[in-house]
């Protein structure tokens, strides 16, 4: 009984150091040791409705086109967030010699090769669009030799004070504990049961379409920036081209030859645009007048490929969707490659 004892004393002793780490369970998680909780969307992580338990998998098998010889080499780079994340879109799928991606959230300290063609492309989702450009964009850095540098970690006492906060002490117990298959089949119970009796779902979504389909709940329901519903005035969307024209700017004058846009839709703007009166943020981006740079539209594309272009448990495009995507950003890529009288 003693052995017994110790034994539970050091497994609860494992569990709270994992809770209050905020760096082990990442490792667990790059290991595999432990499931992430995305292993069947993140919409499914959300809500764990068993009908939108969508099981991951890797896009293979896309070819680029060829690109047109130019007798230097090509480097494209890359701003983006959760749609060009390593795993989902890597430098495989692009004809170029050198790619490099940067999340929003860290800085590019960067230092041109003036003997390639330097191309970059920024990325955001629909729902982040409004606040990326409510100012100019500070992630690219001139410097001697290129780099990507983080966001500093901030004093102690604020990361000590993160480590024991419990709101995400909890995240990191549940992730820890309650993200295996035996586990969720539970959730999915609790989920399904209050789904189909009470009519309740789990904040984090919102069933549209008559519930066969979920989406974020940022897209919907939130009077927040992030909502394809929330209306904005034009002299919001001028400032967030002023915004972005600048930071294109800035972008030329570091020698990037070229400098294109492209906004993911939200999957509500997709599946259910009349879920509200839809704010038409792509469009009204990509018809303003005063836009100077080249960008990606892939709106009307899913819009017609419906359900086929998300996946049903997860707020991400399925391998069809992203094949959209591409082909569309190597076809422009090698359109500016060829200059503008090709």
């Amino acid at each position: 009984m003693k052995i017994l004892r110790y034994i539970v004393l050091a497994v609860f002793c494992v569990i709270w150091v994992v809770g209050l780490s905020p760096t082990i369970l990442p490792w667990l998680w790059k290991e595999r040791i432990v499931e992430d909780g995305y292993q069947y969307g993140d919409l499914y992580k959300l809500s764990t409705l068993s009908e939108f338990r969508d099981p991951r998998t890797q896009c293979t098998g896309y070819t680029p086109p060829a690109r047109p010889q130019l007798g230097k080499k090509v480097h494209l780079y890359v701003i983006g967030d959760s749609f060009s994340e390593e795993g989902r879109v890597t430098m495989k799928d692009f004809a170029v010699d050198q790619y490099l991606r940067v999340r929003w959230d860290e800085f590019l300290h960067i230092k041109l090769d003036t003997s390639a063609q330097n191309i970059l492309l920024i990325e955001t989702v629909e729902r982040h669009f409004r606040e990326k450009f409510a100012s100019k964009m500070t992630i690219l850095v001139p410097d001697s030799t290129t780099f990507i540098a983080k966001a500093g970690p901030g004093k102690f006492v604020h990361r000590l004070d993160e480590a024991f906060k419990g709101t995400h002490t909890a995240d990191r117990l549940d992730g820890f504990l309650f993200q295996n298959d035996l586990a969720l089949r539970v959730k999915e119970w609790k989920s399904d049961f209050n789904h189909r009796i009470f009519g309740r779902e789990a904040s984090g979504v919102t069933l549209v379409n008559d519930d066969r389909d979920a989406v974020y709940y940022l897209d919907t329901d939130t009077p927040k920036t992030t909502s394809s519903f929330t209306p904005f005035r034009n002299t919001e969307l001028d400032s967030m081209i002023t915004n972005l024209n600048a930071s294109a700017g800035f972008a030329d004058s570091l020698g990037f030859d070229n400098v294109v846009l492209s906004i993911i839709p939200n999957k509500v703007s997709v599946l259910s645009p009349d879920y509200g009166q839809y704010n038409q943020l792509i469009e009204r981006v990509y018809n303003h007048p005063k836009l100077s740079i080249p960008y990606i539209d892939v709106l009307a594309d899913f819009r017609r490929m419906g359900q086929s272009s998300y996946l049903k448990g997860d707020s991400h495009w399925t391998c069809e969707g992203q094949t959209v995507w591409l082909n569309k950003v190597n076809a422009l890529i090698n359109r500016l490659l060829a200059g503008p009288n090709a």
